[in-house]
C-alpha cells in the first residue's frame, strides 16, 4: 500500500490524464464494502465508512485506501451516478470472509482530473473508447482518489478508474 501511494505520487507529475490505458491486475484485492445509494447523503457515507474502519482497528485512517463502486450495467444503461458502495482497501486483510472481491485480471484504466461532477463525462468518453476498440466490461469501476493527501483544491483532484474488462 505504501509502495502504491508512492508510486502515485512519483508517476503523477508526469501523468496523461486523457490516456486509457489496458493494466493486468496481478493479484485479487479484498474491500470493506459501505453500501450506498444516490440518495445516500454525503455525510452520511462519510460516517459508515468512518465506523467501518473503526471495525479493522486501523491506526489512522489513512493507512487504508478507499474508493467508490460503480456496477458496469450502470454504465451501459446511462446511469452514470449509480453507484452501489464505498469501499476501503485495507492493506493487510487478516481475514477475507465477507469481503468484496475485486478480481484479477485485465482492467481498462483511465484518470479523471478534478471535482466528482466531472466523472459522468469521463465515464462517457470511456464507454465511447470501449465501443471503437471492441472492450465489453463486466462486474464494476473501481474509482479512487490518487492523490487527496497532496492537494489544495478539488480541481486538482485525480480520481483513478478500473474497470475489468470482459475476456473470452
Amino acid at each position: 500500500m505504501k509502495n502504491e501511494k508512492r508510486w502515485n505520487m512519483s508517476t503523477i507529475r508526469n501523468l496523461d490524464i486523457s490516456e486509457f490505458s489496458i493494466v493486468e491486475k496481478p493479484e485479487t484485492h479484498y474491500l470493506v464494502t459501505v453500501p450506498i445509494s444516490h440518495d445516500t447523503p454525503f455525510e452520511q457515507e462519510i460516517e459508515l465508512v468512518v465506523t467501518e474502519t473503526k471495525k479493522y482497528q486501523l491506526r489512522r485512517l489513512h493507512d487504508a485506501s478507499y474508493g467508490a463502486i460503480l456496477p458496469v450495467e450502470n454504465l451501459y444503461c446511462g446511469n452514470l451516478n449509480g453507484y452501489s458502495a464505498l469501499y476501503i482497501e485495507l492493506p493487510f486483510p487478516t481475514h477475507r470472509k465477507g469481503l468484496h472481491v475485486q478480481p484479477k485480471g485485465k482492467y481498462l484504466r483511465a484518470f479523471c482530473k478534478g471535482d466528482w461532477n466531472n466523472l459522468p463525462g469521463r465515464y462517457t468518453e470511456i464507454l465511447a473508447y470501449a465501443k471503437e476498440n471492441n472492450l465489453q466490461f463486466c462486474g464494476s469501476a473501481y474509482e479512487k482518489g490518487i492523490n487527496e493527501l497532496v492537494i489544495d483544491t478539488l480541481d486538482d483532484y485525480i480520481t483513478q478508474i478500473e474497470i475489468p474488462i470482459k475476456t473470452e
